[in-house]
Order: structure tokens, then C-alpha cells, then sequence
């Protein structure tokens, strides 16, 4: 878990699956210099450094309720959320389940609706990485240089990762624990869980930000303008030259985007942490 301190409104932001809080390492300075507060939460979704113990619900409802206690322990009673690809599954089931903790919202393109996981022919792809063994075989192809720049297709980003950052957050996956935690996480994706948040925030009471790349094969653009039609205050905007992930390709415009959204509604970044919830 990463704090960027501070008395700012706090914003949460919420990685992908197999990468760790460094996706956004580019927007953070950008937020933090505009007076925000930074969480960042890392994970049991494959770039987490220190597996869970034993038996943690790792079920889409259980990671939102991890959201839940992370603000708890930081004494954070509400904050903007912004999430992306599982992230942004998991925003919509914070929205859901527990939306006296969530301010505005930001979704960067992410699962929705039936795709959770992603259908499209790029998501599919990446399926065969948790089969049984399968996950233990990339831990070890993932030490190469070539194999690590690949699994980063330009369908996810235009710009990549650099290869510090890539073998970082690749490098955890060697531990049989952190795999035995990805492949429960996602074994337990399920449209179910996404329908059931759709529904459940068509009265979600405050904006939602949906920012999504031209060039974005993983998660197909009917998903954003799904969610724009069916949550109340919902504004989507195209991004130009962006791919999956908004924070890699377009760190300046989504910082300035995600500035100009929260201005709309103000939460005050460290308030005392609210009695039991969700």
C-alpha cells in the first residue's frame, strides 16, 4: 500500500490484473502537484509482493471489501476512485456495495457488464495464463527481457512499460503463493458480479468520468457507451493515440481529465474512518 500523505481530497487508484500500483506512476506526480492525495493499493492480482494468508476471500466482492478496509486503516472515510481493466470492475463493485465510501468516480477502460473477464479475441489470449501450470512456466519465461515486452501487446498499450518496471512487477509470480492467489482471483471473475454492480448503481449518486482509448482492443468501446447510458451522471470521453491502459499511453491528459472531474464534487481527503460498512 502506497500513501502519498498529505491533506488533499483522496483518490484511489485502482490497478489491473498482473501489474502492481506502478501503472500509475506517471499520473501520480501530476495528481499529488495539483494538492491530491494518492492511495494506492496493491492487489492480490498477481504484481503483489507479499501473498495472502490462506483462505482470504479473493472473490470479486471480497477484493472491493479490501478497498473498503485499506480507507479503513488510513482513516479515509471517502474517496475518488479511479480504476482500470479488473480495477475498474472492482470500482463498479465499490460503487455498488459500499458507495458511501466512493466520491466521483473515474473508469478507464476496464470490464463491465458480460465481459468479466474480457471476451474480445485480445482478452482471450491471456486466459491460457492460468491454467494450472501454465502461470508457473511464464513465472520463469517472464525473466526474459523479449517475453516480458510481449505480454505488454500494443493492444494494451501504445507506449509500454520500461523494463525495470516490467520485471518488477513480473518478478512475484515466481512465488507459488502469489499464483495460487491470481489464479483464485480470477477463476472467481464472473459476469455475474459485474451485472449485479451495473444494476445496482444505475442511481449511483455522483459523476463518473468513463475515459476511454481510440485504440482499445481489450475492452471494446459498446462497454463504455453502456456505462454512460445507464449510470445517471456519467460523461465519456474518447482519449487520442491510447490503447487499454490511458495511464501508460496518456498520463498528461488523463491527470488533467481525472483534476477537472473531481473539481465537480469535493471530499475531504482524511476524515475520520467511518463505523463498520458494506
Amino acid at each position: 500500500m502506497r500513501d502519498t500523505g498529505g491533506d488533499g481530497p483522496a483518490v484511489l487508484l485502482v490497478h489491473s490484473l498482473l501489474l502492481d500500483p506502478d501503472l500509475y506512476a506517471t499520473v501520480v506526480p501530476l495528481l499529488t502537484t495539483r494538492g491530491y492525495r494518492c492511495l494506492l493499493p496493491e492487489l492480490p492480482l498477481g504484481g503483489h509482493a507479499l501473498p495472502l494468508p490462506d483462505g482470504a476471500d479473493l472473490t470479486p466482492p471480497g477484493l472491493a471489501r479490501l478497498l473498503v478496509e485499506v480507507l479503513d486503516a488510513l482513516g479515509v472515510q471517502q474517496a475518488h476512485v479511479v480504476g482500470v481493466d479488473t480495477g475498474g470492475a472492482l470500482t463498479q463493485l465499490l460503487m455498488a456495495g459500499h458507495r458511501d465510501r466512493v466520491g466521483a468516480v473515474v473508469l478507464t477502460a476496464c470490464d463491465a457488464y458480460e465481459h468479466f473477464p474480457p471476451r474480445t479475441p485480445v482478452g482471450r489470449l491471456f486466459r491460457p495464463l492460468f491454467l494450472s501450470g501454465v502461470l508457473a512456466m511464464a513465472a520463469q519465461v517472464l525473466r526474459l527481457r523479449i517475453a516480458r515486452r510481449l505480454l505488454l501487446l500494443r493492444a494494451i498499450t501504445h507506449r509500454g512499460v520500461d523494463a525495470a518496471a516490467l520485471q518488477r512487477c513480473t518478478a512475484p509470480l515466481r512465488d507459488p503463493r502469489v499464483r495460487r492467489d491470481v489464479r483464485t482471483a480470477f477463476r472467481a471473475m464472473h459476469p455475474r458480479h459485474t451485472m449485479a454492480a451495473a444494476a445496482a448503481n444505475r442511481d449511483f449518486p455522483r459523476p463518473v468520468l468513463i475515459a476511454w482509448g481510440d485504440d482499445d482492443r481489450l475492452f471494446p468501446r459498446q462497454l463504455a457507451e453502456r456505462l454512460a447510458k445507464d449510470l445517471p451522471d456519467a460523461r465519456l470521453v474518447t482519449l487520442v493515440d491510447c490503447a487499454a491502459f490511458a495511464a501508460l499511453d496518456q498520463p498528461g491528459q488523463l491527470a488533467d481529465l481525472i483534476h477537472e472531474h473531481l473539481q465537480r464534487l469535493a471530499v475531504p481527503g482524511s476524515a475520520p474512518a467511518l463505523g463498520p460498512t458494506g
